[in-house]
């Protein structure tokens, strides 16, 4: 499991990279066509389209990471009072439903991408942009969200490790 996990972490920072990556552009790439946008009345070809690109790399690329983190938007009120095995067997079912969403979410995203790859899919704008690419990685975040959701679910279940709850006063414990 120890291995699974590390696994897990590597990939994660390789996606939480891209996702940074992305977020440096939507960044400076904006603020660079704002200013060249102002001084020449013209815009730098393709960075809108890369910016629209961006912010869905950002946050599918970066879902690993938050659940990793456990940042993601839980409510807790009841799990805190519960019993442990009752407790485990609702974070079980909430882990698993939360998979089973993404995997829906995952296999029609996969045959998106797999049909626009085919047809090298682009998009309009100011250039002709390929978004393909796009399509796959996003494709590949939410596999990789389903699985780490399956993983947790089934290491809850079986385990009967459960995530930390955050009480919202402790400081970040962020592993990154």
């Amino acid at each position: 499991m120890k291995r699974l996990e590390s696994l897990f972490n590597t990939l994660s920072n390789w996606f939480g990279i891209v996702a940074l990556a992305c977020l440096l552009f939507l960044m400076f790439g904006t603020t660079l066509d704002v200013v060249v946008r102002g001084l020449t009345g013209r815009p730098i070809s393709g960075v809108f389209e890369m910016a629209e690109l961006s912010m869905v790399l950002l946050v599918f690329m970066g879902l690993g990471w938050t659940k990793r983190d456990n940042a993601h938007i839980r409510v807790t009120i009841l799990l805190e009072k519960m019993p442990h095995k009752l407790r485990r067997v609702f974070e079980s079912v909430a882990w698993g439903t939360a998979a089973l969403l993404l995997l829906l979410l995952a296999i029609p995203s996969s045959m998106d991408a797999v049909h626009s790859f085919a047809i090298r899919e682009f998009r309009w704008g100011y250039i002709e942009f390929p978004i393909w690419w796009a399509k796959i990685a996003l494709a590949l975040g939410l596999w990789f969200a389903f699985l780490q959701m399956a993983l947790q679910c089934l290491q809850t279940a079986v385990t009967g490790e459960l995530p930390d709850i955050d009480d919202g006063v402790s400081p970040g414990k962020a592993l990154h």
